[in-house]
């Protein structure tokens, strides 16, 4: 029984080992026979890398082929967070430690400090790649990529970087880059690490010879362009862009707006590695195609007239008084300059300014709050299409359109006298009586009349007469015309942020009411309404640039067109040639100008209306009489000047005219000046404007400075700002 039994166990154990042999095998052959292939494919990966490597943007060219902004290769020295989150502390630390030394030994200055600051910068997304060191020696990429194992997370790309040969000028309109976000990315199809998305990292953007939209701005404005080549290789021409978390992006501007022609092809590098992550060989090369250029309509020689004229100016003002003594803060400004027969914008200046080149490679976040600090005056904001302000009396022109327009301006109804008072009809109460400044008397008058002496109570009469007859001529007869000349909504110029303004009506009062009455005394809508609207006071709000659009449609004859900052779009064939020469580039596409609308009004009330805005400036009695004395220009300018008085602030100075006028040329050029807490239209804003066209109508602009050589434009800003305290006023010392 014994023997059995031992027979028995024995043959249990040779089961059991013949079948764990058995299964070895079996194991054995799957992984060299069936699982060969993808072991394989697993060994392939883990020693060829793919580098993406982002190609150049185009350049922004100005209209004459100017660069504006170019394109720069910087190797960059980035943390990669996601190994390092896995470490231990001590085991980060020694990493961050240890690249801090090898840098510094390498003639990169970098502190323990920044590397551990930039890791715990929470401006980056988590799967981006964190900048530390830029524009370092090829020498330190090849040091850092030979020693890989020694610095895991530690990342050495090749980047694309902004570059600005003209500084600061034109900093708003130009706008800036930066890293592509989470939601840029998945918008733009693409994946994020570790998502599992089946969405592509690819999107093509094909773009038929036909007109059509460019950009997002421009596809909600309805402006049009014309392709005039196709081709591989460009956004016009259905290009493959590839975007990738760390890969730049526009953010403002035209960076922005046009990031479909200026973004490049990226290229890859696919590398193979040993197993310590040293580099081995390149196995292929796929070499970024540069992005297309784009050629705006300013000049930018005339861009930088206007903006160092607009410094030298709010810096002269800041600290001074006006008449009531109220203190000239001048927080901010702009200048707008648009061709009217054809809606393209020549120079759109706005103040405070920023330096574009510190948005390279990431704004610090103390930068940003900086940016954003109210006291700095928010430089980034565009003022000339973002600020809102009331228009003041450069409003009349759209009262004086809606007197005509409405039949109520006749034979009989055209002259008044103005003794400097008007009291408000069927008014009960001790608020009846409204005025001039100054209470001054203009004694009989007409319509030109009124506008050359800006009589505001010719327009208080016939508000209160609209307001009185609304069975006749409606409610809104005033703001009607207003709308006609492109107030209370966005004029479509291809720029992100544009304000619409506000164009305050008896319905949308009493519909705000209705939605906030805590925030509303009432909802209705009185004469006093209509009568501050009449001069652009009240709840009216524009920007500068609708209107100088909305003068630049008078000056024309009616026709308002959108307003354009680019002429063209191109592909370059060689960058170290010429940008401007024809023979260096293929044109893709030609921006045309888009009209929005007509305005119908009959050639004698037409001229009654221009005649009053050309005495502005030509009468003796003009508001801009002695600011354009002092300034002349070639030709005569008209135009009107606006004072708006804000609560407990210094008045809001505007002025908006056109020129040449009334020589029987075609308008060229028409220009709007505004800045808020400065004083009187006539006294801040029209001589600044003159001053400004005076050498552009002469043809003797002083050519735009590049950053590296100042030396002219120095001189050039010292005499503006000596000819800034010599103007018409400028308020007294403080």
């Amino acid at each position: 029984m014994d023997t059995d039994s031992t027979h028995v166990r024995l043959s249990a154990i040779g089961i059991v080992a013949v079948s764990l042999f058995l299964a070895l095998f079996m194991r054995l052959w799957f992984l060299q026979g069936i699982d060969r292939q993808a072991f394989e494919a697993a060994s392939v990966s883990n020693r060829v890398r793919v580098i993406h490597e982002e190609g150049p943007r185009g350049r922004i060219l100005d209209r004459n082929g100017k660069i504006l902004v170019d394109s720069e290769t910087s190797i960059v020295v980035s943390l990669d967070r996601e190994p390092l989150r896995k470490m231990e502390e001590p085991e980060r630390n020694a990493v961050f430690v240890s690249l801090a030394d090898t840098l510094q030994q390498l003639g990169v200055p970098t502190k323990l400090s920044l590397i551990e600051k930039r890791y715990a910068d929470l401006r980056y997304a988590p799967q981006e790649y964190v900048p530390i060191a830029d524009d370092v020696d090829p020498s330190v990429e090849i040091y850092l990529m030979e020693r890989a194992d020694r610095y895991p997370g530690i990342i050495v790309e090749r980047k694309a970087i902004r570059s600005y040969p003209y500084g600061n000028l034109a900093a708003h309109l130009l706008g800036y880059v930066g890293e592509i976000n989470e939601k840029e990315l998945v918008e733009r199809g693409g994946q994020l690490p570790g998502s599992g998305s089946t969405s592509t990292t690819s999107t093509t953007t094909t773009r038929p010879a036909t007109t059509q939209p460019t950009s997002p701005a421009d596809s909600s404005s309805g402006a049009t362009t014309t392709t005039l080549a196709n081709g591989a290789g460009g956004a016009s021409g259905g290009r493959l862009t590839d975007y990738r978390l760390g890969d730049s992006i526009g953010k403002g501007g035209v960076e922005r707006s046009y990031e479909a022609d200026l973004r490049a092809v990226p290229g890859e590098r696919t590398i193979e590695v040993n197993a310590k992550g040293d580099l081995v060989d390149v196995l292929s090369l796929e070499s970024p195609v540069v992005g297309d250029d784009i050629w705006l309509t300013i000049d930018i020689d005339l861009q930088a007239h206007a903006e160092r004229l607009l410094a030298a100016k709010i810096q002269d003002l800041r600290g001074r008084r006006d008449k009531e003594n109220n203190r000239l803060n001048a927080p901010q400004g702009s200048v707008v300059i648009e061709d009217p027969q054809n809606g393209q914008i020549l120079a759109m200046a706005s103040y405070p300014d920023y330096d574009p080149s510190v948005t390279v490679n990431g704004i610090s976040q103390e930068q940003w709050e900086a940016f954003n600090d109210p006291n700095s005056g928010l430089p980034l904001v565009n003022w000339a299409l973002q600020g809102t302000y009331a228009p003041g009396s450069t409003f009349k022109l759209y009262t004086a359109l809606a007197g005509y327009k409405s039949g109520y301006l006749r034979n009989g109804t055209e002259v008044i006298n103005d003794p400097g008072v008007y009291t408000i009809e069927n008014c009960q109460g001790e608020k009846c009586e409204v005025r001039n400044a100054g209470s001054t008397p203009h004694g009989t008058v007409n319509m030109a009349t009124a506008l050359t002496v800006s009589s505001d109570v010719y327009f208080y009469k016939l508000a209160d007469k609209f307001w009185n007859l609304t069975d006749q001529y409606g409610e809104t007869p005033i703001q009607d015309a207003a709308a006609q000349f492109g107030l209370g909504a966005k004029t479509g110029v291809p720029l992100s942020g544009e304000n619409p303004g506000r164009l305050p009506t008896p319905a949308n009062r009493k519909a705000a009411f209705e939605a906030r009455p805590d925030l509303f005394m009432t909802g209705d809508w009185r004469s006093g309404d209509n009568i501050n609207t009449s001069i652009g006071q009240g709840d009216v709000l524009a920007t500068p640039l609708q209107l100088v659009n909305s003068y630049a449609t008078f000056a024309n004859g009616g026709t308002r067109y959108q307003p354009q900052i680019v002429t063209k779009v191109t592909r370059p064939s060689d960058l170290t040639l010429p940008a401007n020469d024809p023979a260096n580039y293929t044109l893709i596409r030609q921006v045309e100008p888009v009209v929005q609308g007509t305005i119908q009004i009959q050639p004698d009330q037409y001229a009654k209306i221009y005649d009053g805005l050309l005495g502005v400036t030509q009468s003796a009695f003009g508001t801009a009489s002695a600011s354009w004395q002092a300034s002349k220009t070639a030709w005569p300018m008209a135009g009107k000047t606006g004072t708006a008085q804000v609560s407990k602030k210094a008045d809001t100075s505007l002025f908006a005219a056109w020129g040449p006028a009334g020589t029987g040329e075609p308008a060229r050029y028409a220009i709007s000046v505004v800045i808020p807490e400065s004083g009187f239209g006539g006294e801040v804003a029209a001589p600044l404007a003159f001053r400004i066209m005076a050498p552009l109508s002469f043809g003797t602009l002083l050519p735009a400075c590049p950053s590296a050589d100042q030396s002219e434009c120095a001189a050039a800003a010292e005499a503006a700002s000596a000819a800034s305290g010599n103007d018409v006023t400028s308020g007294s010392a403080d």
